[in-house]
């Protein structure tokens, strides 16, 4: 008979030996880098940068270990596999006809350390009688992987059937015992029975009979089977309750290999250490360091040198793309500046030429035909060539690109309000103040301000009764200032009805960035305001 008092020094002897063993003996570690199949060995080991993946051979010396990669485990990896319960039913020929497997792995929730310490755990499970069956055998074992180490105890084995109204239940084990029989109905087996220990029933009485399985040979397994008869009034179909108590600790022993794929660059450490076949740390550890370097184009310096060569490719692709922009600009404005100057010739050289002569024959048809009527038409008819040519004369400026630049604006302007004053008869006083370095100015510029001007001193000359007429033209900071001042009348409610085209004048200086205001003087008269402001990157001049 052994009972707990001689079965657990049994588990001590057994750790003791396993810690013997890792006292005199070394776990070792190899590490293969991606599919390379030779082994690297060292303390400190550097692996290439970029590694798909990472196995660690080990090859321990004590009969259960444990594992962390420190820098990426946060806890320790234990390796485990399963034990199990089994109920096995026969038929007539002693065949297996069905096999119910109930598993365990790890560690019970009442384990401390040793069987004699723990909380066993109770379990149930139903299991159906098939049809043909005469026998049963309920079985522990631990017939699970090759290399299944660890301990498992289990006590109060009892299986009965599921009672129905009217029928009560049959027990076919209780407490580990079959009822009636004084011997006990457990064998053990396996292919290192000396595994399985346990009560011997019948040779004492103890009321807490347990059998148990100490499995610290890797490669071997032991079973403890008990053969239960399955009474003739037992119908198949029919349900079974089984019920006992656990407690176990089970791993796996051997050598392993923990296999880690693409591990961030960084150091690490890889640590073994050594357990008792109850799970308990020897305190015994082999470890190993690691470093992961950074792939180059993780790098900082490697981002740094890319960003500066794609800002350089950038600044000059910008730079290439600016400078055909502005390339392509020149030659647009080359284009229209060349085909501007072409009209204002042909205007000049053909129109101009035609409008001379037709006032130029009805000057003479005035002078040689003497009638009252026909001379007053040709003489309206030469008054209106005259004035078409002057017409022409202005377009043709406007047209002209030598005409690009402040100096040409300010003499047009100049020439402008003393002909229009001259044929008025107003006294007019003209004061140009700016700088005398001259400056290019836009046909958009000079198109709008001249149109602008002319159509002030046009409204001045006809709606404001007006004998005098100042213009002043000033630059300040770059920006053109046109002052336009009458002694006439103002704004009469007839002029509001007409209309002085002020918005128009507005339209026309916001869209080349200036303004338009509009002041009454005291005295009488109006002070018209323009502003523009002139452009900072100058245009060429086609020669």
């Amino acid at each position: 008979m052994i009972t707990y008092h001689r079965t657990l020094p049994l588990v001590a002897l057994l750790c003791c030996q396993h810690q013997v063993l890792a006292a005199t003996d070394t776990t070792s570690i190899e590490v293969f880098v991606g599919r390379e199949k030779t082994a690297r060995r060292g303390a400190d080991l550097t692996v290439p940068a970029g590694t798909d993946a990472l196995r660690l051979l080990v090859k321990p010396k004590s009969l259960f270990v444990r594992y962390k990669l420190e820098g990426l485990d946060e806890d320790w990896n234990q390796r485990t596999d399963t034990m199990f319960v089994r109920v096995v039913f026969f038929n007539q020929q002693l065949d297996q006809i069905r096999t119910d497997s109930f598993p365990v792995s790890g560690r019970s929730a009442g384990w401390r350390g040793s069987v004699k310490d723990s909380v066993y755990t109770s379990r149930m499970q139903m299991v159906t009688v098939p049809p043909g069956a005469v026998s049963m055998s309920l079985n522990m074992t631990t017939a699970g992987p090759a290399s299944l180490v660890g301990i498992f105890a289990i006590k109060g084995m009892n299986a009965t059937t599921v009672a129905k109204p009217g029928v009560p239940s049959k027990v076919l084990m209780s407490d580990s015992r079959i009822p009636g029989e004084k011997k006990t109905a457990w064998n053990k087996s396996g292919t290192h029975p000396s595994m399985a220990t346990g009560e011997q029933f019948g040779v004492q009485n103890d009321s807490n009979p347990f059998l148990m399985i100490v499995d610290n040979d890797i490669g071997a397994h032991a079973d403890w089977t008990a053969r239960i008869r399955i009474p003739p009034d037992l119908a198949a179909g029919e349900a079974l309750e089984i019920r006992w108590k656990e407690v176990y600790s089970t791993g796996l022993g051997g050598d392993f290999a923990a296999t880690y794929e693409r591990l961030p660059a960084g150091k690490y450490r890889f640590v073994v250490e050594d357990l008792s076949l109850t799970g308990e740390s020897l305190k015994s550890v082999t470890a190993i360091s690691l470093v992961v370097p950074t792939v180059f184009w993780r790098s900082f310096w490697f981002w740094g040198v890319a960003t500066l060569v794609a800002s350089f490719i950038s600044v000059l692709i910008g730079r290439y793309l600016i400078h055909r922009r502005i390339h392509l600009h020149l030659v647009q404005e080359r284009m229209i500046s060349e085909e501007r100057r072409r009209i204002a010739l042909d205007l000049h050289d053909d129109i101009g030429t035609r409008v001379s002569h037709i006032s130029l024959v009805a000057s003479h048809a005035d002078n040689t035909i003497h009638h009252e009527d026909a001379g007053k038409a040709f003489r309206q008819i030469s008054s209106m060539s005259r004035d078409l040519i002057g017409a022409l004369s202005e377009t043709v400026w406007m047209l002209n690109s030598n005409n690009d630049d402040l100096e040409s604006l300010v003499d047009f302007l100049y020439r402008l309000i003393n002909e229009l004053c001259r044929l008025k008869k107003i006294r007019c006083r003209v004061d140009a103040m700016f700088i005398t370095e001259n400056q290019p100015i836009s046909y958009e510029f000079r198109h709008n301000v001249s149109l602008a001007v002319k159509e002030t001193l046009n409204n001045v000359l006809k709606h404001s009764r007006a004998t005098e007429l100042d213009m002043k033209i000033e630059l300040e900071r770059n920006v053109l200032l046109i002052t336009i001042t009458d002694n006439g009348i103002g704004i009469t409610e007839e002029s509001r009805r007409t209309g002085l085209g002020l918005e128009n004048l507005k339209r026309r200086m916001k869209s080349i960035g200036g303004t338009c205001s509009l002041e009454h003087l005291v005295e009488g008269g109006l002070r018209i305001l323009f502003t523009a402001p002139l452009a900072m990157t100058p245009k060429p001049r086609t020669q």
